[in-house]
């Protein structure tokens, strides 16, 4: 409750401020704000509470775990005092401990760094604690607090957490401290091992001590038991020795005895037996060593014609072995030059297949703009038939017009002879001249030709009113005039007419063979582009058959060399068996590819003199085009100059 009576007294001082709330958010603020900071004042002591115990939780645990390695220290110093003072100690039992202490390692290091982890847990969990605290502390300071309220909390919550960090600083060095004494116990174990070593021996496993019975006994029993055995055995050698002395010095006495009874006689008959004994004897150990001999001899012999034979196999082998690698070296210079002619041939091949795919992506690239380039002048020829055909109805149409108003004109000219005054007739040519202007004007309306000479019809008109308005001059010649001047144009007409149907039929007949070419481009595009997949799919097929016969060349011995050859596959990846493949050399496929470009490059040629001959056909239709609008203008113009002639 303190904090809240300085945050009371300090927003009475402060209340005269610009920095502060609006004092209304203060009146709703106020009732909340205490139970809000009690209720997080709570919480946090109860996250505190259960950081604390945990601490203390894991303290005892640490605790434990001390008294346990103090322990197991113990143990390990008897157990070394034992191994150092006493030899008599077995070195199952000793083994049996190291084992059990490696394991209790094992689990103290395990339990150690699972507190060590527990540890840097709490550690990270109380920062995010401490974090929240500050953030809480914050947003109540921005809501209407201030400063002194983090101060105070600070300095409330600081001796806890100065403990907090203590005891985490106390747990840190013990944990510093078990990191030493288990290396320490490392050390020692390492030191029992090669005592071990040296009592047992180097090459034997303790495990397998372990699994065996109690029979087993150490280095140092087994010494103390082979020492006993020696001196019972050297016992047994001077008992028998001295027996021997002893037999051998009552044979002395007696022969003194009986040297001193008997006679000279009976000595040299002893003697005599005595050497005829040791003869005997004599002959008996070299016949026994004789035998002896011989067999050892017959044994030698044995073992001489043995290793005869053996010399005379292995110098044979020795003869096979150095042949094989003969060939074999030879075999090896034979596939290193094999390796390199297949290399410089797949180069080969690759510029090859570099060449005929930029080869392919040019024609490809003609073959579209030929494509656009004729669909363009297709559809421009399409307009032009369509144009010309329009021109031709309109033709028509205008012939009709021509006939039914000369017909009209004559009817009129008769009327003109009929009438007294000037002033009909002239109203019936002006009716008549507008007809025919407007016939002109509908029949070239929206052609490609020039339009037709309306200035002849207007001369001609404004000649024939000038010659009604002469009362004299009324004849028949000028209706002759006129009827001439209509069938000039009637003939002008049907020219120009016969001649837009043969360009209409020449256009639609080039319009079909430019589409059976495109037709036939296509093709040759397909068939071109099925080529390129079995190239590729060839020289796939050689890149893999040429690595296989280079690993089979180095792993095969002792063959020949004709038997590293490639067999060329020539059809599509799912092929016949090697058996059936057809064995193609790379300079005929070369041959093949060379002939196959000069194919391509005599079908660029034909497509180019293909665009020269449409650019020459489109020359020569210009050409006649204008050839018939000249032919009408000379029509026209020699039906002027007859006039002339006539009026003249």
């Amino acid at each position: 409750m303190q904090p809240l009576h300085r945050r009371r007294k300090e927003k009475g001082r402060g209340g005269g401020r610009g920095d502060q709330f609006d004092p209304t958010v203060l009146y709703f603020l106020l009732p909340t704000l205490p139970r809000l900071l009690e209720n997080e004042n709570e919480q946090l002591q109860q996250q505190l509470r259960e950081t604390v115990d945990e601490n203390g939780r894991l303290h005892k645990v640490l605790k434990e775990r001390d008294f346990e390695i103090k322990q197991l220290h113990k143990k390990i110093e008897e157990e070394r005092l034992a191994l150092l003072g006493t030899s008599g100690v077995p070195g199952d039992v000793a083994a049996t401990k190291i084992v059990e202490l490696a394991k209790q390692n094992r689990h103290m290091t395990a339990e150690v760094e699972k507190e060590k982890t527990k540890v840097k847990q709490l550690n990270n969990r109380i920062k995010e604690l401490e974090k929240e605290l500050e953030d809480r502390e914050k947003q109540l300071f921005f809501r209407g607090g201030r400063k002194p309220r983090l101060q105070w909390g600070r300095g409330c919550e600081s001796p806890e957490m100065k403990a907090l960090q203590e005891k985490l600083t106390a747990a840190n060095f013990k944990v510093s401290e078990f990191r030493n004494q288990l290396q320490t116990t490392k050390q020692e174990l390492k030191m029992t091992q090669k005592l071990l070593a040296n009592e047992v021996g180097e090459d034997v496993n303790i495990q397998n001590l372990l699994s065996t019975p109690g029979t087993w006994r150490g280095r140092a029993q087994q010494i103390l038991i082979l020492q006993g055995k020696v001196r019972d055995l050297e016992n047994q050698l001077g008992h028998s020795r001295s027996r021997l002395s002893e037999s051998s010095t009552e044979e002395e006495a007696v022969s003194l005895a009986d040297s001193r009874k008997t006679s000279a006689s009976k000595k040299n008959l002893q003697r005599i037996r005595s050497l005829e004994k040791e003869k005997k004897e004599a002959l008996e150990k070299l016949s026994g060593e004789h035998n002896t001999l011989l067999k050892d001899y017959e044994e030698l012999k044995q073992k001489l014609d043995g290793s005869k034979a053996r010399n005379k196999v292995l110098s044979h082998e020795v003869k096979t072995l150095k042949e094989q690698i003969s060939t074999l070296l030879d075999k090896g210079k034979h596939d290193d030059e094999l390796v390199d002619a297949l290399l410089s041939q797949q180069k080969e091949m690759q510029a090859i297949l570099k060449n005929l795919s930029q080869q392919d992506e040019r024609t490809k690239e003609s073959h579209q703009n030929l494509e656009q380039q004729l669909s363009v002048e297709v559809q421009k020829q399409n307009c032009l038939i369509e144009q010309l055909k329009q021109m031709v109805a309109e033709r028509e149409a205008r012939v009709k017009e021509l006939e039914e108003e000369v017909q009209q004109f004559t009817s009129q000219v008769n009327q003109i002879g009929s009438l007294n005054t000037t002033e009909q007739a002239g109203q019936i040519i002006a009716s008549t001249l507008v007809i025919f202007a407007s016939a002109s004007s509908l029949v070239y309306r929206g052609s490609l030709l020039p339009p037709f000479p309306t200035q002849v019809l207007f001369f001609f008109f404004f000649f024939l009113l000038f010659r009604i308005v002469e009362p004299d001059n009324l004849d028949m010649k000028t209706v002759k005039i006129q009827i001439a001047e209509y069938k000039a144009l009637g003939q002008a007409a049907e020219a120009e007419r016969g001649k837009l149907i043969e360009m209409v039929n020449i256009l639609q007949k080039r319009v079909d063979d430019s589409t059976t070419k495109v037709w036939e481009a296509d093709k040759k595009l397909q068939e071109q582009q099925r080529r390129y997949i079995a190239l590729e799919q060839q020289f796939e097929h050689l890149k893999t058959e040429s690595g296989k016969n280079s690993a089979t060349g180095l792993a095969s011995t002792a063959q020949p060399h004709n038997s590293t050859r490639l067999d060329w596959n020539v059809g599509e990846r799912s092929g016949p068996p090697s058996a059936q493949r057809s064995e193609v050399p790379l300079e005929s496929q070369i041959e093949e590819l060379s002939t196959r470009l000069a194919i391509q490059m005599d079908e660029n040629e034909s497509l180019k003199m293909a665009l020269q001959d449409s650019a020459k056909t489109k020359e020569e239709d210009f050409r006649l085009y204008q050839e018939t609008v000249g032919q009408v203008k000379d029509i026209f113009l020699q039906a002027l100059r007859q006039q002339k002639q006539d009026r003249t």
